[in-house]
């Protein structure tokens, strides 16, 4: 996995780096994975966009509230990088989650959403502890 950041803070920059190196071995995301990562106003916490190019090269964007503090900002990196692995295995689609189509699921029930909650709990626990 290749990661970009952009915009914030060097302070929050710095965390982030610190993030990202800390779970990349975690997640074993493949190389051919480029994940941008802009701080930034945004109504949540944060949120994920997708693209795959002709060459098989997946592009995700994650948007980070830049108004959060550095443990939420940690947080919400985790949980979206959590989802980054989730679609690259394949595990999830839009709101496919195993094939199954979670549409009509209430938000906090669909299961890509409580993966990435315990992950990114389980991840701020052992990152605060090391």
């Amino acid at each position: 996995m290749i990661y970009e950041i952009e915009n914030g803070t060097i302070k929050q920059q710095r965390i982030i780096d610190d993030a990202m190196s800390f779970v990349a071995p975690l997640l074993n995301i493949p190389d051919n994975v480029l994940v941008e990562i802009i701080l930034m106003r945004c109504a949540s916490s944060g949120c994920i966009d997708m693209e795959e190019d002709e060459d098989g090269i997946h592009s995700f964007l994650i948007e980070i509230n830049n108004k959060q503090s550095l443990e939420e900002i940690v947080a919400t990196v985790f949980h979206e990088i959590k989802h980054v692995q989730q679609t690259i295995s394949k595990r999830l689609d839009q709101c496919k989650w195993d094939g199954v189509d979670h549409s009509n699921t209430p938000y906090m029930d669909r299961p890509w959403e409580i993966e990435a909650y315990g992950f990114e709990e389980e991840t701020c626990r052992q990152w605060s502890n090391r």
